[in-house]
């Protein structure tokens, strides 16, 4: 179990409790156990007004959603039996809330502004008293900023490339960190500010591209030591030692084309989404299979997450693996990740929505364990 007193914290030891393929039955069942008014808040990337900026980078807006996707999300709720409110998580969602009254709200609001935009709606939820989907509004600020989520894993022993954050191009680089690094946004996801460019091998590479970092994305330079060797992400639904894992998904590059690095930023994930490949599951083998999904369940339970996840690892040529950050509001478009893992095992895309549902239900009692199963 965590223990949070010892002079060497220690994140949960033992696999989850319950069956996972249970699990997932049981969650899938449970989110059409009773019929909810739900509210599904999103952000629109055409309702997105970024800031004026010197440098403005072309995946600014790839975490925003699309008008296909919601639509997808509301089609997967209504097929449970639900009704479904779409609305933009915006300054005036309070006062809408207020009036409607959902009974829970699903929410994919990754926010316009801010460092901790993913935290804005959980905690306006939070405030208000009305039952959500996803991160709390400190699990959604601690995992958005991976700095911080750094800490965290270091703090309880969990495995991640060493680190330092660059608040201007000027810092002194720490000794221990050696070439090659990475350098990426500190408070950003779905690959972005992650090119070719990312990996740096001298201090001249490494403070052009942190000063690049810094105008672009307006915000602190992550950098750490670039882990060559394989790209993994594993990815639950469920909560406490009630999880579902699905299948550890591996990025295969070579339909990507050559003159790209072999790393997974937003030209992969959104621009060349057509020649993306993978291995579901990854070919790791049983042992390595098993240290994945421990190590993603510890994070999952040391950062605070709830309903879902997907954690991201490299594993180097001598099969060590390392966490390189959470998602604690991962992507569940028909394309995502996790709707690809779980699509590897026969789920469809609308399963997995449920499933989330099904997780927040039982979590707030209103559909109990036993319900879900039957």
């Amino acid at each position: 179990m965590l223990n949070a007193t010892s002079a060497h914290p220690t994140a949960l030891e033992e696999p989850p409790s319950q069956c996972s393929g249970e699990v997932g039955i049981w969650l899938r069942r449970a989110a059409c156990a009773k019929p909810c008014r739900i509210a599904l808040l999103v952000n629109l990337a055409r309702n997105a007004k970024p800031a004026p900026r010197r440098i403005t980078p072309p995946d600014l807006l790839v975490e925003l959603d699309s008008d296909a996707n919601v639509q997808s999300y509301a089609r997967a709720l209504q097929d449970g039996g639900h009704e479904v409110l779409i609305r933009e998580g915006d300054p005036y969602l309070a006062e809408w809330l207020d009036e409607q009254r959902p009974d829970l709200c699903f929410n994919t609001c990754e926010g316009f502004r801010g460092d901790s935009r993913e935290a804005q709606i959980p905690a306006l939820l939070e405030m208000m008293g009305v039952r959500y989907t996803g991160p709390t509004p400190l699990a959604a600020a601690i995992t958005h900023d991976k700095p911080t989520t750094k800490r965290i894993l270091h703090f309880y022993g969990l495995p991640t490339p060493p680190f330092q954050v660059f608040e201007t191009p000027d810092d002194l680089l720490r000794p221990e960190l050696e070439f090659p690094l990475f350098v990426k946004p500190a408070h950003e996801g779905t690959g972005m500010g992650v090119h070719n460019e990312s990996v740096v091998h001298d201090e001249r590479a490494l403070r052009d591209r942190v000063a690049w970092c810094i105008e672009a994305y307006q915000q602190p330079a992550l950098v750490e030591t670039f882990i060559e060797g394989r790209d993994l992400t594993c990815g639950l639904v469920g909560n406490g030692q009630r999880v579902h894992f699905f299948p550890i998904t591996e990025v295969d590059f070579s339909g990507y084309p050559p003159e790209l690095l072999p790393i997974y930023g937003s030209i992969q994930k959104v621009d060349l989404d057509h020649l993306y490949r993978n291995k579901c599951p990854a070919p790791i083998g049983p042992k390595l299979t098993a240290a994945v999904q421990q190590l993603t369940h510890q994070t999952f339970l040391v950062t605070g997450c709830r309903d879902f996840a997907r954690v991201d690892f490299r594993l180097d040529a001598h099969d060590r693996l390392f966490i390189l950050e959470i998602n604690a509001l991962p992507g569940i478009a028909p394309r995502s990740d996790l709707t690809l893992m779980a699509e590897a095992e026969g789920w469809t895309h609308g399963e997995l929505v449920r499933s989330v549902l099904g997780a927040a239900l039982i979590r707030y009692n209103m559909v109990s364990f036993e319900h879900g199963l039957r």
